[in-house]
């Protein structure tokens, strides 16, 4: 049976990468001792497979992992057993039960949210960038060009950013920022249009006249799309009594 599991990533976690957080769930499933399932072979292995990977230095409210189980497993009990092993920065928010129909995580993503805080003053009052960010959102198209290590390309950002605001920042995350708001988005993401957060951010305060001031990234939640609606990736599953 096919399970997928939430957790969030913040403080010194937020350092460590996505191959090395690949390791220590596999560890941890262990340490749980949750029945898991593994691969058949000469190398067998926890089958396992993660959402789009988060980057170094970014903290999450909202990542995701299926994984399957050699037998059905209550959601609490087993996501209380996952959540005792874990380390301080990592915590199992839920563990739900997947239908047979349901998409794997990573192939199921379509789009991502986050929240961009500044770690440096900007020459800008909260209604100085609301203005700037209306200028450059509320557009037609929002012409790049998109540079990658073999080639570059021109690339309309408009259609692929779903959502773009000033808004208050949470508690938590006011003790990092200079401000008590920030910036939040929601961009497209998976295999075929894979927009980073800090792609947009670039060509926002480029056209906003700011010369790359130092912000930080929370992802707030991944999303899959059902019937042309953007869902969370943890509506989809639901809880074993």
């Amino acid at each position: 049976m096919r399970y997928r599991v939430k957790f969030q990533k913040y403080g010194v976690m937020k350092f460590v990468g996505h191959l090395d957080i690949m390791r220590y769930f596999q560890k941890a499933f262990r340490r749980a001792e949750l029945p898991i399932r593994y691969s058949e072979g000469f190398n067998p292995h926890q089958i396992m497979s993660f959402a789009a990977p988060l980057g170094v230095g970014i903290t999450s409210d909202g990542e995701y992992m299926d994984v399957d189980m050699k037998v059905e497993v209550n959601s609490s009990d087993a996501c209380e057993k996952l959540d005792a092993v874990m380390v301080d920065g990592m915590r199992i928010a839920e563990f739900k039960a997947l239908p047979d129909t349901a998409e794997k995580a990573m192939a199921a993503v379509s789009a991502a949210s986050y929240l961009l805080f500044y770690k440096e003053e900007v020459s800008l009052s909260k209604e100085a960038l609301i203005e700037k960010l209306h200028a450059f959102y509320d557009v037609n198209q929002i012409m790049i060009t998109k540079k990658t290590k073999k080639s570059e390309r021109e690339l309309d950002l408009k259609p692929l950013i779903f959502d773009f605001k000033v808004v208050d920042l949470p508690e938590e995350l006011i003790e990092e920022s200079v401000y008590s708001y920030g910036l939040q988005m929601m961009v497209s993401t998976g295999s075929t249009d894979n927009i980073k957060p800090e792609l947009v951010m670039e060509h926002f305060h480029k056209s906003a006249g700011l010369e790359n001031p130092q912000f930080g990234i929370h992802r707030l939640d991944l999303f899959t799309k059902i019937e042309q609606e953007f869902v969370s990736l943890g509506d989809v599953g639901y809880d074993v009594e």
